[in-house]
């Protein structure tokens, strides 16, 4: 299914008798025929009367029923296709669509034993069920023997909850008992979709072909999957010269840390800073991390950027000290791939040591996924061991992954930062006002600290330090910016709010 096929049409077609008592006056007609004798036109008569009786007692499938008003149509894979948007689109409006791939689970095992005349009536009325699971504006296709592809109309927001509702939703219309010829089959299918058009470039491919190399993957899982497109879990293949820039990119510092600030809500004082990569590319300017991130992992080049981010972050808190400047830490991300290394705990200690730095001033950012999926062993002892030294443990876009609350005392966490999507207008938003207060009393109890992720207003600022937030990250306080820069703004902070250096140990809330 990874290279996409046009829509497949029914191929040979049997006549049937639809009602067979409809040929039950043949033989009394066949009887008049000999008593009329040499009547030639009461002969020819009759024949035609048999003849239009035949006709009405056999038919072939019929074409699909039409669809109430409100329900898509079936279409071609060019009208799909041209619905989604490109890698090159911008969102800048806040329309996002996504593209979903459907594959019909033990397609080859119902053809062998049903035949594919069986087959091909189930395909026909899965397509009838689908477009009453769509909206109107929705467009779907056949793709292959046994596939659909849909694009979801453009709209403000769509989130990944939305997609997965949709994606339920199908699965469960078309998994109703089929039942043909006296056969009954009870279809499973399996859902692969893409949510991010950059993501499918990044492997030089479009959304619908992303979401079926994701669907394939679905159903590589069991009957009934369901599975996200990231370039990350089905990268491409990477030519030499691609990989080559990037370990030059890497080496070079051409990939190297910007830094963001963390501010108190309760001091208004820089409490940490984050780490974060980016490529300042020598020809085409600064590249964000969306861009190239995915094809570092594809490269196997996440160790890599891993250290380069410990490196720089640590030498800049040295700097900052040596100026006079002193935050109280910084964070680093480290994913599943780099938690899993046996040797992380003894290499960060190395690079600690390197900088005369100890372990209380550094912070990893771990995603609440990692928390919520892992049963590695490895992983746990890591992060145990990274603890025990004192480093930090934050909870990265914490509300996203459903993390137990035995997994977060497992893992040791400190701090739980909360995630943007519940953070976007916080202050016009009674429901997220409600999540996140949860989400603060619930870190409360726990004896957590919290950060709020996202804040990009002062009236979002204002609210999280009124709901009682620990910290706050996000363009209302500082975008991230290079190392060059990060003295300077941290003194006109510091001047601003009628403050000096931060203190090493300021509380953690």
């Amino acid at each position: 299914m990874r290279n996409l096929r046009a829509p497949v049409s029914m191929a040979s077609v049997k006549w049937t008798f639809r009602q067979p008592l409809a040929l039950a006056p043949v033989p009394l007609l066949t009887l008049v025929v000999f008593w009329a004798g040499q009547h030639l036109w009461v002969v020819a008569g009759v024949v035609l009367v048999q003849a239009g009786w035949l006709v009405m007692g056999l038919r072939a499938p019929q074409p699909e029923a039409p669809l109430r008003p409100g329900y898509p149509r079936l279409t071609d894979i060019e009208t799909v296709q041209r619905l989604l948007p490109s890698g090159d689109a911008v969102e800048g409006d806040g329309l996002r669509g996504a593209a979903l791939a459907l594959l019909l689970d033990e397609a080859e095992t119902i053809r062998g034993r049903h035949g594919s005349r069986y087959t091909e009536a189930l395909m026909h009325e899965l397509g009838h069920r689908l477009g009453q699971a769509l909206r109107e504006q929705d467009a779907y296709c056949r793709v292959g023997p046994a596939g659909f592809g849909i694009a979801l109309f453009p709209q403000r927001h769509l989130e990944l909850s939305a997609v997965l509702a949709v994606a339920h939703r199908i699965q469960a219309q078309l998994g109703q008992s089929f039942t043909y010829e006296s056969v009954t089959v009870w279809p499973s299918i399996s859902v692969g979709f893409c949510l991010s058009p950059r993501a499918a470039q990044l492997n030089g491919i479009g959304m619908l072909d992303a979401a079926a190399q994701a669907a394939e993957r679905a159903q590589r899982a069991g009957p009934g999957g369901l599975y996200s497109y990231s370039a990350v879990d089905l990268p491409s293949r990477l030519s030499g010269e691609q990989q080559a820039a990037l370990r030059h990119a890497l080496e070079t510092g051409e990939i190297c840390a910007h830094f963001q600030p963390q501010l108190c809500t309760r001091t208004g004082q820089v409490s940490g800073l984050e780490a974060l990569a980016r490529w300042e590319h020598p020809d085409d300017g600064l590249i964000p991390p969306a861009r190239f991130i995915p094809t570092i992992e594809a490269a196997g080049l996440s160790a890599r950027l891993a250290e380069r981010m410990l490196r720089d972050a640590l030498a800049m808190l040295k700097r900052l000290d040596t100026l006079g400047i002193v935050v109280p830490n910084v964070a680093i991300n480290l994913s599943g791939p780099e938690l899993r290394n046996p040797q992380l705990a003894d290499e960060i200690t190395w690079e600690l040591d390197r900088h005369d730095l100890p372990a209380s001033r550094l912070v990893i950012e771990i995603l609440e996924t990692v928390v919520a999926d892992s049963d590695d062993d490895i992983m746990v002892r890591n992060i145990a061991r990274l603890s025990g030294m004192g480093c930090g443990i934050d909870l990265d876009d914490f509300g996203t992954g459903h993390a137990a609350i035995a997994n977060i005392r497992r893992f040791a966490v400190g701090r739980l930062k909360i995630d943007r999507s519940f953070i976007t207008n916080l202050h016009q938003d009674k429901e997220r006002q409600r999540m996140v207060s949860a989400i603060l009393s619930m870190a409360g109890q726990l004896e957590l600290g919290t950060v709020a992720e996202g804040v990009e207003s002062e009236a979002e600022l204002a609210l999280v330090a009124q709901l009682g937030c620990g910290h706050a990250q996000g363009f209302a306080i500082a975008r991230p910016m290079p190392g060059a820069e990060l003295p300077r703004w941290l003194r006109e902070n510091a001047r601003a709010a009628g403050q000096t250096a931060v203190p090493l140990g300021a509380p953690a809330s």
